[in-house]
């Protein structure tokens, strides 16, 4: 699962970035992105934990640095919920929103972890070390902190919106935050129950079981959540239905309606793979198609061009036909 997270995350970053760097989309999602990123990279998924950990010393900084990284990026997670969701900016005066607030919050995660006995590099560095009062802070701090951002982007995602994508976004958002929040507290009570020496080893190793589900499910609806709009937006702006029927109108009728000739015919259907506005073309072919002037040499529209066509005249004139419906039916022999 954590794999999963970390591949989607990555793509879904990638997808981010491209549209910060193209049309200037949301910097504080793709820095979360980004940051979740490097967070569950460091969880072992491509280079052991081990190796990375030796790197920072072989003393478990490693759970350190992650675990700010994973806080940074729900942190940001939230700006980008506010900034979108918000029917004003009048959170951004609220300390909580500040960057004070976000560098007090990695001091009063990183104070109690610098204060321990430091032990090598372990895979199961809390469950082992729970006992020290340090440790038992350090992860308690962490997992309140990422609790409380978690259930301050769930309230956000949950209020009301009218464009079905962003609808459909803040509430996968909502149950990936969910789950991280209760994953929190659930971890929470299980570092307190071994910490106090609180149940049986058992009930211990149920609580530390659920955690993985939990935490990285929840980050893996995030992932989701976080990547509809950008697929939403790439979707509306290659206009891929209008392409595809532009396609099939001139390879079918292009010769016929524009008298090309067989290479520049060719070169047309290339061209309207790429043309930067499909629906222009779209609707010139509309217009030549009613321009009862217009003479197609004594043939006929071919059934299925001609029920494309038909589409396309009902949409720009605010029908309801849809192209996408249209373009597979195949026209009655």
């Amino acid at each position: 699962m954590i794999a999963a997270a970390f591949w989607i995350l990555a793509t879904v970053f990638a997808f981010r970035l491209y549209f910060v760097v193209r049309w200037g989309s949301s910097t504080a999602f793709v820095g979360a992105i980004g940051i979740g990123v490097l967070g569950l990279f460091l969880t072992g998924v491509v280079v052991p934990e081990e190796t990375i950990d030796g790197a920072l010393g072989g003393v478990n900084f490693l759970h350190l640095f992650r675990n700010l990284c994973v806080t940074a990026a729900v942190w940001l997670v939230r700006e980008g919920i506010f900034a979108a969701y918000s029917p004003d900016e009048c959170y951004r005066v609220r300390f909580s929103h500040g960057p004070v607030a976000a560098v007090l919050a990695a001091l009063t995660i990183s104070a109690p972890f610098l204060s321990q006995r430091f032990v090598p590099t372990t895979p199961s560095y809390v469950p082992e070390n729970v006992q020290q009062v340090p440790v038992y802070l350090y992860a308690g701090v962490y997992m309140g902190i990422l609790a409380l951002l978690a259930v301050s982007v769930l309230r956000i995602c949950l209020r009301p919106q009218e464009s079905l994508p962003v609808r459909v976004s803040a509430r996968v958002v909502a149950a990936g935050m969910a789950l991280v929040a209760l994953a929190s507290v659930e971890e929470i009570a299980y570092m307190t129950a071994r910490h106090f020496e609180v149940g049986t080893p058992s009930l211990h190793q149920v609580l530390y079981v659920v955690f993985s589900p939990l935490f990285y499910g929840g980050v893996l609806l995030t992932s989701l959540g976080l990547g509809i709009p950008p697929i939403v937006k790439a979707w509306r702006r290659i206009q891929l239905r209008d392409r595809v029927a532009l396609v099939f109108l001139t390879a079918t009728m292009g010769r016929t309606y524009w008298g090309l000739s067989r290479a520049h015919w060719l070169v047309a259907i290339a061209n309207s793979c790429f043309v930067k506005c499909p629906s222009v073309g779209l609707y010139e072919y509309v217009i030549r198609s009613s321009d009862q002037k217009v003479v197609l040499s004594g043939r006929s529209t071919p059934m299925l061009a001609g029920r494309v066509l038909d589409a396309a005249q009902a949409r720009f004139d605010g029908g309801v036909d849809s192209l996408e419906l249209l373009l597979p039916v195949k026209a009655p022999q």
